[in-house]
């Protein structure tokens, strides 16, 4: 004998609402919006708890110029590792892919989503005070749309205080002055509140972008003889190294930035 079944109201919950069957009377949307007021504040609470056990995640930095332009910056979350996964060489490059273009962007096993994200998890789990990567995404300070990446490094930070960055800006962003905001960002954040004696970056030398900034910034090139694969080819081109001190550094009149969330937690877990 077959018991009998009680039918049973199903309600999905999609991002922070609830979605009733069928026509919804007052009291169903009363009940619903008291249910996505629950899920908001609850989300919020995950949100804050999230930055409480993992410090980098509530560092921001926020850099602006007098023309209003503005870049927010931010330690990578999932939804962030999902924007940045897909990225092509058309992005970043153009349809004319420079010989200095990173060589991972033609790497099929390397530049996959799967392993862009794998790559981004790494730096997370593998965090340490000795040896550590902090993977940041950087938006349009009003659009929020992404604007490129910039991935800040150290080892032995707490002897050393140098960090080295790595970063790209989206081809259609570039030439606005997009890179030099987050290379500004970069400096105020790695000298003033972690407390850095020196940055260090390189690029290819064909890379008259990169050297452009690097040289606005007050960097000082210390070596020309080291070769890296570069290009759709990974053909070896000569690599310039260069480095900026904390007292070569001038933050430009008109420039702002204002950096949240570096705590006591974030301070310990990197030196």
């Amino acid at each position: 004998m077959t018991a009998a079944v009680e039918p049973v109201e199903v309600r999905v919950a999609v991002m922070g609402s609830i979605l009733p069957p069928g026509q919804g009377t007052s009291a169903e949307t009363l009940r619903a919006g008291e249910a996505k007021t629950r899920y908001d504040r609850s989300f919020m609470d995950t949100v804050k708890y999230m930055e409480n056990i993992w410090p980098p995640f509530a560092v921001t930095i926020r850099a602006s110029d007098d023309t209003g332009r503005g870049v927010d910056l931010r330690v990578m979350r999932d939804e962030d590792i999902a924007c940045v996964a897909t990225v092509c060489a058309a992005d970043i490059y153009g349809a004319n892919i420079p010989e200095h273009a990173f060589p991972w962007l033609f790497d099929e096993k390397r530049n996959t989503p799967a392993a862009m994200a794998q790559h981004r998890w790494e730096h997370r789990a593998q965090l340490r005070a000795d040896n550590w990567t902090l993977d940041f995404i950087a938006r349009d300070a009003e659009t929020q749309e992404l604007v490129g990446v910039v991935d800040l490094s150290a080892e032995n930070f707490a002897a050393a205080r140098e960090v080295q960055t790595a970063s790209w800006v989206l081809h259609r962003f570039q030439g606005q002055g997009y890179g030099t905001l987050i290379r500004q960002a970069v400096a105020e954040f790695s000298f003033s509140h972690l407390d850095a004696h020196s940055l260090r970056t390189c690029w290819i030398k064909t890379n008259r972008a990169s050297a452009r900034v690097s040289e606005k910034m007050g960097y000082r090139i210390y070596t020309e003889k080291k070769e890296e694969p570069a290009g759709p080819e990974k053909i070896n081109r000569p690599m310039v190294s260069a480095r900026l001190s904390a007292a070569d550094y001038h933050r430009p009149e008109g420039v702002q930035v204002d950096v949240t969330g570096v705590g006591e937690q974030l301070l310990h877990m990197l030196s």
